[in-house]
């Protein structure tokens, strides 16, 4: 998938110094510093934004504080994902093995924000109506989750 990636935007006149994807993982606490990621070109982002990722992650917590710490001071943490939802019953789970957290409360994203060091300027927004799932559930039934937005600067 990477080379593929790489390969698209190479074709479309976009050098690699530019833009590439590259293979890492920051999420793995028993070695929080890959080799694949150590250089000058993974640190010091303007922004780092997960979009509807952070339920997905074993340890949100320890996510954004990895993230974090690629931000330069003043730079910003963006997540969008869910506000908290029933895990019901009578629904598909297509994606039940990647699925760890069943949304996030407000007060529980301003926290961990705030210490893991970005919770300058914090906000976060409630967007919109949500998203609706169509066909999520047995019976061809929607599922509807309420969307948040939020930002925190690196202080």
């Amino acid at each position: 998938m990477v080379s593929e990636y790489n390969t698209l935007f190479s074709n479309q006149g976009i050098p690699p110094s530019e833009m590439c994807a590259k293979v890492g993982n920051l999420l793995d606490a028993s070695d929080p510093s890959p080799v694949s990621l150590s250089g000058p070109s993974f640190f010091n982002f303007d922004i780092v934004a997960v979009g509807l990722g952070f339920h997905h992650f074993e340890d949100p917590f320890f996510a954004a504080k990895q993230l974090v710490a690629r931000l330069k001071v003043g730079g910003v943490l963006m997540v969008i994902d869910f506000l908290p939802h029933e895990h019901v019953h009578g629904h598909t789970h297509a994606a039940s093995k990647t699925v760890v957290h069943h949304g996030f409360e407000m007060e529980e994203v301003r926290r961990m924000f705030g210490d893991v060091g970005a919770g300058g300027g914090f906000d976060l927004q409630v967007l919109g109506r949500g998203v609706v799932f169509k066909g999520a559930r047995e019976g061809g039934e929607e599922m509807r989750r309420s969307v948040f937005m939020a930002r925190g600067t690196k202080v």
